[in-house]
């Protein structure tokens, strides 16, 4: 049995020395994966945060939003830091402050519900 043991050793040391070159050429395999990962996972990432970014920074008077709670309401006013108040209840004038981040969606722009309520005056006429 020890000199089985023997014979093997050479082997292992032979398969050791094989430079600092080769150590470069074993991850070439993984590169494709890395790619793939980047494409797949972490690019649409960084487009759907630079949409939601500019989402945010397009918030104005009177837009309807959702938030991530599941609070609908209407832009009252925006503060000069992460600040946006909403109005929930119209009749009541019932008003809440959210961070701008809670925002999860815009459901209507100001300027389209002024030309909805125009079209709907032409209609009328």
């Amino acid at each position: 049995m020890p000199g089985q043991l023997a014979a093997f050793c050479p082997l292992f040391a032979q398969a050791a020395d094989n430079g600092g070159a080769s150590g470069l050429y074993s991850l070439i395999p993984f590169l494709p994966v890395i790619l793939l990962f980047y494409l797949l996972l972490m690019r649409p990432q960084q487009q759907q945060e630079k949409k939601r970014k500019e989402m945010i920074n397009a918030l104005k008077k009177n837009d309807r939003v959702l938030t991530q709670a599941g609070i609908y309401g209407t832009v009252v006013s925006i503060g000069d830091g992460d600040r946006v108040v909403l109005r929930v209840d119209d009749d009541k004038n019932v008003k809440f402050e959210f961070s701008k981040a809670s925002i999860a969606q815009v459901i209507d722009q100001a300027g389209e519900k002024e030309k909805d309520k125009a079209k709907d005056k032409a209609a009328a006429v």
